[in-house]
């Protein structure tokens, strides 16, 4: 596993300071913000760029503030006792990471031994992230209850796509859980292409995917076999051709 240090560089330069502009605006968090108060972030924001397998932060490290993604992908991670990793999240493009500490203890300034709460690492190449340090971040919105408001707003956006996951690794089995996947993923493909295709490519690993649903790689694939028995999906690879949309809707259900 690699660990890389990297210099931080201010958001401003080589022009990319509309752009991350732009940028926020896309983020759950920051949804609901006025062009000036996401110029206040941008300002103090500074980025970074990782390949995959780097290490952005281990649970043991001192607290320095969250991060958006801009490009990219990013695990988030934990590794139980027995050395088994599980992940809790994958985090794609407009998406943030590592808030928890600054917003846990509300009203106090991030303490010096404020640890990461899992892991982190890019499981893509050239993976761009913007880091928003704690303490600047908490200087701009610890007087202005409006911008308070709205990002609890933001948060409540968040909170909501966090109890469907948890739903769906309580309450459905493996082969819903896949198929609910494979069905997202099929659907966010053809509104980004603004057409249907029938095919999808995983951006992740099968055992990285495995981890996000909560199973293992033996039954990830025995799962596949099932689907692709059952005509519904043909799977190469990374490739998922999906070749019965109504069984797949049904399975998913």
């Amino acid at each position: 596993m690699r660990l890389t240090l990297l210099r931080l560089l201010p958001v401003r330069l080589n022009g990319d300071y509309m752009t991350d502009i732009d940028l926020f605006k896309k983020v759950y968090l920051f949804s609901s913000l006025n062009e000036a108060e996401l110029e206040s972030i941008s300002k103090i924001s500074r980025s970074r760029t990782f390949n995959k397998g780097d290490i952005i932060f281990f649970d043991t490290e001192p607290y320095l503030g969250f991060y958006v993604v801009k490009t990219g992908l990013v695990k988030i991670y934990k590794i139980s006792n027995d050395g088994r990793e599980h992940i809790l999240h994958i985090i794609a493009s407009d998406n943030t990471f590592g808030e928890v500490p600054l917003f846990e203890n509300f009203g106090e300034s991030p303490k010096e031994d404020s640890r990461y709460p899992a892991n982190s690492m890019a499981i893509e190449e050239n993976t761009q992230v913007i880091l928003i340090p704690a303490r600047a971040f908490t200087d701009l919105f610890e007087n202005n209850v409006k911008l308070c408001l709205k990002l609890i707003s933001g948060f409540a956006r968040r909170l909501r796509y966090l109890n469907h996951h948890i739903e769906e690794l309580t309450l459905k089995d493996v082969t819903k859980r896949v198929a609910g996947f494979v069905l997202a993923e099929f659907n966010k493909s053809n509104k980004q292409n603004k057409k249907t295709k029938s095919e999808i490519t995983l951006q992740i690993s099968k055992n990285d995917l495995a981890s996000l649903l909560g199973t293992i790689p033996e039954t990830l694939s025995r799962t596949f076999k099932k689907l692709n028995e059952d005509n519904i999906l043909e799977v190469t690879g990374k490739a998922i051709l999906v070749l019965d949309i109504n069984k797949l809707k049904e399975t998913a259900s």
